[in-house]
């Protein structure tokens, strides 16, 4: 079981994502146009576009009069373009001769439904190519796979971005420093996955001077004032100590007032929601607990008697 959840994680660590398109086919698999709607708008565009934007003069660099209308899926640039353009109402321009609105309209509604006909037909969507997992996608697919909350910036390096995005192929790139961090990062979470650590540790959580303790905290039990809501993964099943250190006044003065000023106020500390400790005084709490992913000791004060 520790082999498979190592290799688990080292797999994670390595994965590369690929997305194909799905029904992507190649251009011989685009609709062909009936004869008759073609042959109608090939007048159209022969009529008002092709005196300007042909072979020899190539106006714009756009040649109209060798565009195959009956497979226009083959063409998508040049129709997206003239659409946009009769759109616009910038072509044909002013002193030569235009089509009536209600042919430019019909050639509009014409070119901008054979592209949709095609595009459903053949989906042009190259796939984004290979790319490794940024930080985000490697603890969301940690969590997803062995149900561990982490916080790959302890593990890993940031990420390059290219236009304020961390998650395009192009700026993912793979350094030999960055295999090393990612197989550490490997080792490390299948120790914690597998509960394997033996030794003691030690983690301290304060509250922020700033932080009034006068408000009910967002996350702890309806009725409490201040606190703090701690998320922590614990290493091991085993026996935890939680030594509370009492809030004093601060930086916010008056503001705070300490644990005991409230006459009858008890302090309670809370683990995944469940009471395991409700006390007038402060006193360290001993608690058996099993590992378990989320485990979150809570710690507020009850202001009145129980």
């Amino acid at each position: 079981m520790k082999l498979l959840a190592a290799s688990c994680v080292a797999f994670v660590s390595m994965v590369l994502v690929s997305v194909q398109a799905a029904g992507r086919q190649g251009p011989s698999a685009n609709a062909t146009a009936p004869a008759s709607a073609v042959s109608e708008q090939r007048a159209v565009l022969d009529k008002y576009c092709v005196s300007c934007h042909n072979e020899r003069l190539k106006t714009a660099k756009l040649t109209l009069d060798t565009l195959d209308l009956a497979r226009l899926g083959d063409h998508r640039a040049e129709a997206e373009k003239v659409v946009r353009k009769l759109r616009a109402g910038m072509m044909p321009p002013g002193g030569v001769p235009r089509p009536d609105p209600a042919t430019r309209d019909a050639l509009i509604n014409w070119l901008e439904k054979e592209l949709d006909r095609n595009a459903l037909a053949s989906p042009h969507l190259p796939p984004p190519g290979l790319h490794r997992l940024n930080r985000t996608e490697y603890s969301n697919a940690i969590r997803d796979l062995l149900g561990l909350q982490i916080d790959a910036t302890t593990f890993l390096p940031s990420d390059d971005s290219t236009y304020g995005f961390d998650n395009m192929a192009g700026a993912l790139g793979m350094s030999p420093a960055l295999m090393e961090a990612y197989i550490s990062a490997a080792g490390r979470i299948s120790r914690l996955v597998m509960g394997t650590e033996s030794g003691a540790s030690q983690a301290e959580f304060n509250v922020p001077e700033g932080t009034s303790q006068m408000y009910h905290v967002e996350g702890l039990p309806f009725g409490t004032r201040g606190g703090i809501l701690i998320k922590h993964e614990f290493p091991a099943d085993g026996e935890y100590l939680f030594k509370v250190v009492p809030v004093n006044e601060g930086n916010m003065g008056q503001a705070n007032r300490p644990f005991g000023a409230v006459p009858g106020e008890k302090l309670e500390v809370t683990v995944d929601g469940e009471r395991v400790h409700l006390s007038k005084v402060l006193l360290s709490v001993c608690l058996t607990a099993r590992r378990l992913p989320t485990l979150a000791p809570q710690v507020s004060q009850v202001g009145h008697a129980a």
